[in-house]
């Protein structure tokens, strides 16, 4: 089969053809990745600035500086976050083992990662293995 400019989503990360959910307020307190992901500040790539997923409103909020947008779970899979913001549509795979995720634009399969940049304001120090779910 012959792509013009992109590979088809499925090839780039599996998950970018799943059934996506955006969360809300009471699915991501129940998730132990939701938590996760909610209880730190995250780099993204290079950028240490940070972005953070948050609830507002009873919505799940992804917060960056390029914009904000929505995040919610992959029905697919435990171990991975969409991200949707900037009109493009991301899969975060978090790692069960360190505090970090691969991030992966289903557009054309860019990848950036993330690792905590500091806890969560008010959420005091993230206590070891705050990561492992």
């Amino acid at each position: 089969t012959f792509f013009r400019g992109r590979a088809p989503p499925r090839r780039c990360f599996s998950s970018c053809s799943d059934r996506t959910t955006p969360a809300a307020e009471a699915a991501v307190r129940a998730s132990p990745l939701g938590r996760v992901a909610m209880a730190a500040a995250w780099s993204w790539g290079y950028n240490t600035e940070g972005v953070r997923f948050a609830v507002e409103k009873g919505e799940a909020v992804f917060i960056s500086p390029w914009g904000h947008g929505r995040w919610g779970f992959v029905d697919s899979r435990d171990d991975v976050i969409f991200v949707d913001f900037v009109q493009e549509i991301h899969m975060l795979g978090f790692d069960r083992k360190e505090a970090r995720f691969v991030s992966t634009r289903c557009k054309d399969g860019d990848t950036v990662g993330g690792r905590p940049l500091r806890a969560e304001p008010g959420g005091g120090a993230l206590p070891a293995g705050w990561y492992k779910w």
